[in-house]
């Protein structure tokens, strides 16, 4: 699916004139992960205010169908089904990508899994999935896309973490270890890229909704227990995420680097 919809208005430095802060007009944001959940949300909430989009995710059909719902919010949408794993595909993808749209303002770094197990029984293979997707190809998708941020001297990254990189949780030592490591890797980025005007930031959800987490929501015994423990009362919902992935992406942070936010509902300061 190629570029589509109006022009964009008359623009100045970038920024529509008499824009808010939080307007993304004339921006274009390459989403990971952005088929379904998370993803689909912030990729939503970013269309919503104006920016252009590029989406990856591996499984196309999926992909299409959300970029179909995204249709009637962004202006200009491109979908590029891809397994960000494979670090010579995901070059292809953004070279693609600039061809499009001839530059990259805007990276959320979304794609993710879990797979898990008592340490004593956590197998290489889950270990190596798990690292190779949270973590690692994180960094290979915003070194193929820090360049041409690098030659604009702007550019924003967000990378979604979780609060089980913060909380050490059972079963969690390749999903835990690699969104610390994640988090950690946003603070390096940060202080590496902050003096060519990229602001690299993290976002740690705690327990949302999402088809990640079905079979934790399948446990009803323990999701009224967790939830009872929770200050706001309730588990977190995708689109809880949109606000925040503007905030980030949007001119309104443009002074904030470095840092991950938690966003839980409370959950963590009771943990």
């Amino acid at each position: 699916m190629g570029a589509r919809g109006p022009q964009s208005s008359p623009l100045v430095g970038n920024v529509r004139p008499q824009a808010t802060a939080f307007d993304l007009t004339g921006r274009v944001a390459l989403i990971t992960g952005a088929s379904r959940g998370l993803g689909a949300a912030m990729a939503e909430g970013l269309a919503e205010a104006g920016a252009d989009l590029v989406l990856w995710a591996r499984d196309r059909q999926r992909l299409e169908r959300q970029a179909g719902t995204l249709q009637q919010h962004a202006r200009r949408l491109l979908v590029q089904p891809l397994d960000v794993t494979d670090s010579s595909a995901v070059r292809r993808a953004v070279r693609a990508a600039l061809r499009s749209f001839k530059r990259i303002d805007v990276l959320i770094n979304n794609a993710g899994i879990w797979d898990g197990d008592e340490a004593l029984r956590l197998r290489s293979r889950q270990w190596a999935r798990v690292v190779d997707t949270d973590l690692a190809s994180v960094l290979f998708v915003s070194q193929a896309v820090a360049p041409t941020m690098i030659r604009r001297r702007y550019g924003k990254i967000i990378n979604v973490a979780s609060t089980a990189g913060i909380v050490a949780l059972p079963h969690n030592g390749a999903y835990g270890t690699a969104k610390a490591g994640l988090i950690h890797l946003t603070r390096i980025l940060a202080v590496e890229w902050g003096p060519y005007g990229i602001r690299v930031n993290g976002i740690a959800p705690g327990v949302f909704r999402t088809d990640m987490t079905r079979v934790l929501f399948a446990d009803r015994r323990w999701s009224r227990a967790r939830q009872s423990e929770i200050p706001l009362r309730r588990f977190g919902e995708p689109e809880d995420l949109k606000g925040l992935a503007v905030f980030l992406a949007s001119r309104a942070s443009d002074h904030l680097t470095g840092q991950t936010i938690i966003i839980d509902g409370g959950a963590s300061l009771t943990t």
